[in-house]
């Protein structure tokens, strides 16, 4: 995420693919998704997922709004709350997770089962590559205010 000084010359691509955070927040997805390639816009996202989540459907909608939300939110925690720095990518990965997760619940039950695996394999994925930064049982749990 960038400091908040370098916030004026912020770009919406900037924010959800190019900065240091988004880069790794989408690495970790195609590593989930057995890409060899991450999105680097929205435009390429959606050929992204064509071509690595061709069954994907719905539910890309679902994976792009929930990490875009995550993204998002981390920016303004660090632009109005004054936050410093974030510890790791993997509480972006734990905040998309658990909106994911929160979301899942407004699905038919196959649709629900299919979103909460999707978390499960993001936050192990996350979770192996930082494994100090939560315990499992509490990873991507986070209230919505």
């Amino acid at each position: 995420m960038q400091q908040r000084a370098d916030l004026e010359n912020e770009s919406i691509n900037h924010l959800f693919f190019d900065c240091s955070m988004a880069r790794y927040v989408w690495s970790l997805v195609a590593y989930v998704v057995g890409a060899d390639s991450r999105p680097c816009s929205f435009d390429q996202f959606w050929v992204w997922a064509k071509r690595f989540l061709p069954l994907g459907g719905k539910f890309l909608y679902v994976g792009l709004a929930a990490i875009c939300w995550a993204l998002w939110r981390m920016r303004n925690t660090i632009h109005f709350d004054k936050k410093k720095v974030v510890r790791s990518p993997t509480e972006i990965i734990c905040l998309a997770s658990s909106f994911i997760f929160y979301w899942a619940e407004l699905q038919m039950e196959e649709d629900k089962a299919k979103l909460e695996a999707g978390v499960e394999a993001l936050k192990k994925a996350a979770l192996s590559f930082h494994p100090q930064e939560a315990q499992a049982e509490d990873a991507g749990v986070v209230l919505l205010h």
